[in-house]
């Protein structure tokens, strides 16, 4: 009761889940989607962005890119707010989701600073309810890595996935399930190696992709994995790549074939 009473959430309106764009990366969606066993496109949204992100994928070789989101309902308000929220007497908003939330909301409103764990300058709750003190910082600092890791991921999964889209010709209509079923489905055979990765294997894991992506090195783009890496860092950092990269069998450049049905 003492945490949630000091829980500077419990007291908020849900500022972060109707203000802002809720974006998400290929396993948000693929964790949602299989934990709740519902299908992804009735709850993604997909943002047309001008601002160019490694994050943006694309339907065809226009060079037009989309960006995942959650979708948001219309309330009589006239707000929108997430899909997946609950609105409570008294102006509350929570979670319906709460154990399944994307990574970005498990680590609002904290972002790394230069020196670790920090407050986004962009956070919508007051930094008056908040403290440093507050938070378990070794636990926010996992998590905090641990969505470098995903978003480094999903990065590759995007990155496969457009080279399969320069030379398609412009869509007349677009359909963005496609997309969305082969990032489902990338995900599920990546699920089989990370479910081999010991429980007690992770914090380290996700504090050692954290010491790269602070110099601005993402680990999958390291080749050949350092010699003096742990096992368990190399057998990870191999099962991706053999995932989301799959060798082809003719020895030709890496490609992944992706059909419109």
């Amino acid at each position: 009761m003492k945490d949630v009473q000091s829980n500077p959430c419990t007291t908020c309106p849900g500022h972060c889940c109707s203000r802002n764009v809720i974006n998400v990366c290929g396993y948000d969606a693929w964790a949602i989607a299989r934990g709740l066993g519902i299908d992804p496109m009735d709850f993604l949204a997909f943002a047309r962005l001008e601002e160019q992100t490694p994050y943006n994928f694309r339907l065809d070789g226009s060079g037009t890119s989309y960006h995942l989101a959650l979708n948001m309902n219309l309330y009589p308000d006239g707000a929108r707010r997430c899909i997946f929220g609950l609105a409570l007497p008294r102006g509350q908003f929570r979670c319906g989701i709460y154990e399944l939330r994307p990574i970005g909301c498990r680590n609002y409103p904290f972002t790394f600073g230069n020196e670790g764990p920090a407050f986004k300058p962009w956070a919508l709750c007051p930094q008056t309810k908040w403290t440093m003190d507050h938070p378990d910082l070794d636990a926010l600092r996992e998590q905090l890595a641990r969505s470098d890791m995903e978003f480094c991921i999903y990065r590759l999964v995007v990155s496969v996935w457009n080279e399969s889209m320069v030379n398609r010709p412009s869509l007349e209509k677009l359909d963005f399930r496609p997309f969305v079923r082969y990032v489902i489905e990338t995900y599920d055979r990546l699920d089989v190696p990370r479910e081999e990765i010991p429980p007690e294997a992770w914090a380290e894991i996700w504090n050692r992709w954290r010491d790269y992506t602070a110099k601005g090195i993402n680990p999958l783009e390291l080749y050949p994995i350092p010699s003096d890496s742990p096992p368990v860092w190399g057998q990870w950092l191999e099962s991706i790549r053999q995932v989301v990269e799959p060798t082809p069998l003719n020895g030709n450049p890496k490609t992944h074939p992706v059909g419109p049905g």
